[in-house]
């Protein structure tokens, strides 16, 4: 009981200690502007987003797979200025078309038609409202169901376009995790270990998240301790 305790603490600890060090990150960026640069909402973690937006971050989190942030915003860029953030515009999309504007994101001619027929699932599921609707849990295996997306997509899909209290689980916190003798062995030990240590919340689950990844983005995990 003592050592499950200490892990509780050296988690409250780390999302403490990363707060100081880089403050809210204002996840997920989404578009003002057709064709501009997503942009991004510090001090507003957590924060409800319109039905346009939560389609656009589960776009953006398939454009993330296997790819950095930058150049899956350059190709949310171009979705943007071609009208295709949209779910009847993009369900109805040339794969070809799509897969030219997102090259930036990397397996592009694969992710052309997974987030068209993405598009269309949503479409036949009633679109982001009806979805707003459903339970946690059971919107979770819905979205694990469609092709292309797995835990780590699924999970940031209900943080941050749904702001359901989950905690996200990419290869950073893993890493980060590892380095810090806390428990790793599996996506659901980590992801455990953050619901039973800090108080449910999609704005603290999505921004500690979101701090791990500046972590490793700035470069400065090699020097991080606790």
């Amino acid at each position: 009981m003592k050592n499950i305790e200490r892990k509780k603490q050296k988690v409250i600890r780390l999302n403490q200690l990363l707060f100081q060090k880089y403050g809210g990150q204002g996840w997920w960026p989404t578009t003002r502007e057709p064709g501009k640069q997503p942009v991004y909402y510090p001090g507003k973690e957590g924060r409800r987003v319109s039905d346009i937006e939560a389609f656009e971050i589960i776009v953006g989190s398939i454009l993330t797979q296997n790819n950095t942030w930058s150049n899956a915003e350059k190709a949310i860029i171009n979705l943007s200025a071609l009208n295709l953030l949209d779910i009847r515009h993009m369900m109805k999309a040339d794969p070809q078309t799509m897969a030219l504007a997102i090259v930036s994101a990397r397996y592009y001619n694969q992710k052309s038609i997974r987030l068209i027929e993405i598009a269309k699932n949503l479409h036949k599921a009633g679109g982001i409202k009806t979805l707003r609707k459903l339970p946690t849990e059971e919107l979770r295996k819905i979205l694990l169901a469609w092709t292309g997306i797995g835990k780590e997509t699924a999970d940031s899909i209900l943080c941050y376009a749904f702001s359901r209290e989950i905690f996200v689980v990419d290869a950073y916190t893993r890493r980060l995790f590892q380095s810090l003798n806390l428990p790793c062995s599996s996506y659901e030990e980590i992801q455990n270990l953050v619901h039973c240590s800090i108080k449910p919340s999609a704005a603290e689950y999505g921004d500690l998240h979101a701090r791990i990844v500046k972590l490793y983005a700035a470069g400065d995990a090699k020097t991080f301790s606790m």
